[in-house]
């Protein structure tokens, strides 16, 4: 394997404010659904028949347990190197190991979170071809340095080693994050969701009798059935799930851009054992319009190519405390719960990047992948039960919702409060984000 592909976790971020449709409104919507009542909503109104955790009466029994105190120390003097800004990118591209990655906004800059196992800097920026002032490299020892609070709570050796590289975006002004995997070639065209593109995309008709939906097969897949991974397989043969659609140009809020990935698609082991793979999706940018997930409605997204904009920030963090395979996919579902909630839209894009997979074992990861499919469904419907019944939980609160419902485990509990402490140290002379 190339070095380059070592456990480094990389995104880019744009710090040029652009006049997008993206405005900022943190008002909290009407509830959702209707009451219990309506036949449409009852499956949703399941009462759930488990032994819920409680997180105060084991921190109670559990003196050696440390919870983050106070808030990160090194906001401001000269304990961080500040991102670089209007950077300029050579004829207006980047390249990263043999693949070209395409900057057509010459504001992008590329962070990479380092874990203990990663090559050196000096390395990693010779492999890059000595572009050091397009990147910021944040060393092992950086993310103590710089956000001790959060630090502490993640482990070593871990994909939620990239919530640094999240929170530091988000000290430095950035405005979107485009958040990709070292083995996903391409960049979003963030021109085409601009307003004065005259946004269209594509959305359901009407109400769904489900409380999920399928985007793969609208743009267009030679299998019978394609679906991401983490979508519920017990819905994948289910008509419901994926209703007819219509098109719109009504003004939005936009959170998060999903880019579908052609050649290796993000679909989970058992479709990688029992289907043709690799494949490309019939859609391109060209020929198909985006599709928006509507309110009240969910499907599973990645951390491998998503465009997360500034009213989603809050909702980034990675669960460290499931499988790598678990962990995007988790945090999907709880960040859908609050665009739900404030109306922030998840937007489903034709293919703007290709992925050359790195190599997998295919039955680790069947193994690894096993809560998604057992409880993928279950954990949907606890979100929607939440949603109907107008819980206006925080960040904080939900993370111990699906702790008591063995969703995360305790570390995840000291990690978000660590989280939404610095987040709130960050946006303290702002209503930026509301927590």
């Amino acid at each position: 394997m190339n070095s380059l592909r070592e456990k480094t976790y990389l995104f880019v971020i744009s710090v040029q404010i652009f006049l997008l449709c993206f405005e900022t409104n943190y008002m909290i919507k009407k509830c959702l659904y209707n009451k219990c009542g309506d036949d449409l909503n009852r499956e949703l109104c399941i009462v759930h028949n488990v032994n819920f955790r409680n997180p105060t009466n084991i921190l109670d029994s559990r003196s050696n347990i440390e919870w983050p105190k106070g808030i990160d120390t090194h906001f401001s003097g000269k304990s961080f190197r500040e991102v670089p800004m209007n950077l300029e990118f050579e004829k207006g591209a980047y390249f990263l190991d043999d693949n070209k990655m395409n900057f057509k906004n010459t504001s992008w800059c590329l962070v990479v979170v380092a874990d203990i196992q990663t090559q050196s800097r000096e390395s990693y920026m010779t492999e890059l071809g000595g572009k050091e002032a397009n990147v910021v490299f944040l060393e092992p020892d950086d993310h103590g340095k710089l956000y001790p609070a959060i630090s502490n709570t993640l482990p070593w050796k871990h994909f939620g080693r990239k919530n640094i590289g999240y929170i530091y975006a988000i000290h430095h002004g950035a405005e979107y994050i485009w958040d990709f995997d070292d083995d996903n070639m391409g960049l979003i065209d963030l021109d085409m969701f601009a307003a004065k593109t005259n946004f269209k995309y594509n959305i359901p008709c009407s109400g769904l009798s489900k409380p999920m939906i399928n985007p793969y097969p609208y743009f267009g897949v030679k299998e019978t059935y394609s679906w991401p991974r983490g979508f519920p397989l017990e819905e994948i043969r289910n008509p419901a799930v994926t209703p007819d659609i219509c098109h719109s140009n009504a003004s939005l809020t936009i959170g998060v851009i999903q880019s579908l990935a052609n050649k290796q698609p993000d679909v989970d082991a058992i479709y990688r054992l029992t289907r043709d793979n690799p494949f490309d999706f019939n859609a391109t940018v060209e020929s198909q319009l985006p599709l928006i997930i509507p309110n009240a409605v969910f499907t599973p997204f990645n951390a491998q190519a998503t465009l997360w904009a500034k009213p989603a920030f809050l909702y980034l963090p990675l669960p460290i405390s499931v499988d790598g395979r678990v962990t995007d996919i988790w945090k999907s579902y709880f960040a859908e719960y609050f665009f739900h909630r404030l109306d922030i839209k998840l937007i489903f894009s034709p293919p703007y990047v290709g992925q050359d997979r790195n190599p997998h074992n295919l039955l680790k990861d069947l193994k690894a992948e096993n809560d998604l499919y057992m409880r993928s469904n279950m954990l949907i419907n606890i979100l929607s039960e939440l949603l109907n019944n107008c819980n206006s939980l925080g960040l904080q609160n939900l993370y111990d919702e699906l702790y008591k419902r063995g969703y995360i485990e305790l570390e995840d509990l000291k990690f978000i409060r660590a989280w939404v402490k610095t987040v709130e140290a960050i946006y303290a002379k702002s209503n930026d984000i509301a927590l």
